[in-house]
């Protein structure tokens, strides 16, 4: 039985691959012309996406001078002659008619408030704790007198007041709080004139 073995025998050592010269310049000169083409397809991507760039930079150019163009044009537009005559006279007439209808508004208000009105509109703001004693109705002008049990409810029943026809444009400027000798009750006394 053989216990050694002689390795550098040919037969037992292992194979070397080698390549030829010609074959690795071969292969090295495949490389170089693969990496060139990439390179120039990379150069050649970029110049096109460039030019892309700068073709959409002058329209946007183009667009913007065109927007500035018509900017200039439409703040250098004067109105037709005819059509600004027009809008006067309109206007001139809109303004007549709100002034009558203004002025009819007014008389309406001095001739047309009968007691029954504003007995009915004293009536539509009554509240619990206000009773009216006197009233004096001029045109332009009120006056109230009355007694109450809660003088801080006096405020929001005269705003109330100010929402019906007959008190509207009346401001109450004068108010007066007198508290009733032996009892609750506060009396109030208060003048009204018509407003600016």
């Amino acid at each position: 039985m053989k216990q050694r073995i002689n390795l550098y025998q040919a037969g037992l050592k292992p194979l070397q691959e080698t390549f030829a010269l010609s074959s690795l310049s071969a292969l090295l000169g495949l490389v170089v012309t693969i990496s060139l083409l990439a390179w120039a397809g990379l150069q050649w991507q970029q110049r096109q996406q460039m030019q892309i760039n700068s073709q959409a930079e002058q329209q946007l150019q183009q667009q913007q001078q065109q927007l500035e163009l018509f900017q200039q044009a439409l703040l250098q537009r004067q109105p037709s002659l005819l059509l600004v005559a027009e809008r006067d006279k309109l206007k001139r007439r809109v303004e007549q008619q709100i002034a009558l209808q203004n002025y009819l508004a007014a008389q309406q208000v001095r001739s047309d408030y009968a007691f029954s009105v504003v007995l009915q509109q004293l009536t539509d703001a009554d509240i619990a704790s206000v009773w009216l004693t006197h009233f004096t109705l001029r045109p332009g002008s009120s006056e109230l007198q009355g007694l109450t049990l809660a003088p801080a409810s006096v405020p929001g029943w005269l705003e109330s007041l100010r929402d019906f026809g007959y008190f509207k444009g009346q401001r109450f400027n004068e108010l007066r709080l007198t508290q009733q000798p032996e009892q609750q009750a506060v009396k109030f006394h208060l003048i009204a004139e018509q407003g600016d």
